[in-house]
């Protein structure tokens, strides 16, 4: 476990990377915690053992946001470029990233949650852009978030400044699943038992082409990803391990490589 005080923890449990915001009750993203979350990814990045990774919080609030303090004039730069690390890392992450979502996530909380590749939400989770009501817009909202939602949706949701359910987002589709809050952490830990069968090396090798490959025309993205399963995956020993499970009706005894 590590923790510096900075509100960010992270644990690497079983193959997993468990971020956990914690500056409770409300979590709020200072420049300070973003470029310590940074610091965290890097770690994570550089660790071949790790299979997934998932953020929590500790509090009322998943995040209320970033410190509006920091969006005056004179210390935005400094604060758009801890946001602008963090989300680059974690958008560049070759691992399958869960956000376990409970209360408000809301401004750069909100940004963060529709980072997470699968979205949890507790029946009592709350979602927003209020930025356009305080002057200004939320930059991973409006670069983001349509392709998640769609344009139209995307518009919504960052012109309004208004605050949607869980079930509301689960109907546009960013939201995974919604749970009752007490089950959020059940749900959490089957997500994550799911991805920690599978390889390391092959799971950040799936997570990297799905990356690498979103937004190519089809054609392009399956001659890429077919290169790739022939000249990178094919070759390795996790392959000849999982198909040697497969016949002989055990688990795969992974040596990522």
């Amino acid at each position: 476990m590590s923790g510096d005080g900075r509100g960010i923890r992270l644990d690497k449990v079983d193959g997993v990377a468990l971020f956990t915001l914690d500056a409770p009750p409300l979590n709020v993203l200072t420049s300070a915690t973003m470029n310590a979350i940074s610091d965290a990814l890097r770690d994570v990045g550089a660790d071949p053992t790790l299979k997934a990774a998932a953020f929590t919080a500790n509090g009322k609030a998943f995040s209320a946001g970033a410190d509006v303090g920091e969006h005056r004039p004179e210390r935005a730069p400094e604060m758009i470029a801890a946001f602008s690390r963090m989300f680059a890392l974690l958008g560049a992450l070759e691992l399958p990233v869960v956000m376990a979502v409970d209360g408000a996530a809301l401004g750069a909380g909100f940004e963060l949650a529709m980072m997470g590749d699968l979205v949890l939400a507790s029946d009592r989770a709350r979602f927003g852009q209020p930025e356009i009501r305080l002057g200004f817009f939320a930059p991973v909202g409006v670069a983001w978030l349509p392709a998640r939602i769609g344009p139209a949706r995307a518009m919504e949701v960052t012109c309004s400044g208004r605050t949607y359910t869980a079930a509301e987002m689960h109907a546009m589709g960013l939201v995974s699943r919604v749970v009752p809050a007490e089950e959020l952490k059940g749900a959490l830990d089957a997500a994550l038992a799911d991805f920690r069968r599978a390889s390391p090396l092959v799971m950040r090798l799936n997570a990297r082409m799905v990356r690498r490959l979103q937004g190519r025309p089809f054609e392009e993205a399956r001659r890429e990803a077919e290169r790739v399963f022939l000249e990178e995956l094919m070759p390795l020993e996790d392959v000849r391990e999982g198909i040697a499970a497969f016949f002989e009706k055990r688990e795969p005894v992974w040596k990522n490589r």
